[in-house]
């Protein structure tokens, strides 16, 4: 497989398609999307039937990135566009244009305005401000793009909070990260003393934020960032598992004997009456659930492996 490639035979930090070994430095990703800083007001969304790149004419400074789910594509940009995403989809043939969608960044952002926040001995930071972190306080510097993981939705905030409970007790050496969005779990494992992380991210614009992130906070040769399913890497070692993905990818995981070989385990992504069907499930498992977090209906769940 294309991730068992890059972390056996290439040094440093790559990104590595789920099917084609195609490996890209992080400076070449780094230039891909545009995203200004700070962050537009408004984000203008055009739902596209088909998976498209868009073309040079609308890749100007306005654009902000591509985000692709199943036979659908979602292009981002800062101001309207849809007059001339139309004209194009017509003339081109590359799609079936769909809809057209508003929003308030904030609203993107878990209905609020990005900015430095303390959150469970970690000082998240926007890049284009100056820290200001607490005494004792663990700097992470995030431009959030359009991922998932700028620190404010609840499931982020109960893995980070987990994770100084894990780090507190045994510090991992090795990290997998199943969904890491923005980066932002694998940068404090780092920052926590982590010597290494394996970083999976099945959306490609996630994936091009993450590794922008991770030049930001100069982590780039402590993670190894590859774009794909998570159930597809769910075997590299490690002795803490993060898992924040939704209902139906956390039972498939359970559901892998690979998987199932690590110390410490925090899943999240977890939702309201989810939570009686995932333990349920975990009770069928080799894991102990150890302790639990919730914060607006959404619930993260620290596990370790027992010799059951």
């Amino acid at each position: 497989m294309a991730g068992q490639s890059a972390q056996g035979g290439l040094p440093g930090f790559f990104v590595s398609g789920k099917i084609l070994p195609n490996f890209f430095s992080v400076s070449s990703l780094s230039v891909v999307y545009n995203y200004p800083m700070p962050p537009p007001e408004k984000l203008f969304i055009y739902e596209i039937e088909g998976r498209v790149e868009p073309p040079p004419e609308l890749a100007g400074p306005d654009f902000l990135g591509c985000w692709r789910e199943a036979d659908f594509s979602y292009l981002f940009f800062g101001a309207p566009k849809e007059g001339q995403v139309k004209a194009w989809l017509t003339a081109s043939a590359a799609g079936r244009y769909s809809s057209e969608t508003v929003l308030d960044y904030s609203d993107w952002e878990a209905g609020q305005p990005l900015q430095a926040a303390s959150l469970a001995g970690f000082h998240l930071c926007p890049v284009w401000e100056e820290p200001q972190p607490a005494p004792g306080e663990l700097v992470l510097r995030m431009e959030p793009g359009l991922a998932f993981g700028s620190g404010y939705h609840p499931t982020t905030q109960g893995c980070l909070t987990l994770m100084r409970r894990v780090f507190a007790a045994n510090p991992p050496r090795q990290v997998l990260d199943l969904g890491t969005g923005t980066g932002i779990l694998a940068l404090a494992a780092l920052a926590l003393g982590a010597a290494r992380v394996v970083a999976v991210e099945y959306n490609e614009l996630a994936v091009r934020t993450a590794a922008r992130n991770l030049k930001h906070n100069q982590r780039q040769g402590g993670v190894l960032l590859i774009q794909g399913d998570a159930r597809h890497f769910a075997y590299p070692p490690a002795q803490l598992a993060l898992a924040n993905l939704h209902l139906d990818v956390l039972l498939d995981l359970l559901d892998i004997p690979e998987f199932l070989t690590k110390k410490w385990y925090i899943f999240s992504g977890i939702l309201g009456t989810q939570m009686a069907t995932f333990t349920a499930r975990l009770k069928n498992s080799p894991l102990k659930l150890l302790d639990t977090w919730s914060a607006n209906l959404w619930f993260a769940v620290l596990a370790k492996k027992t010799n059951k």
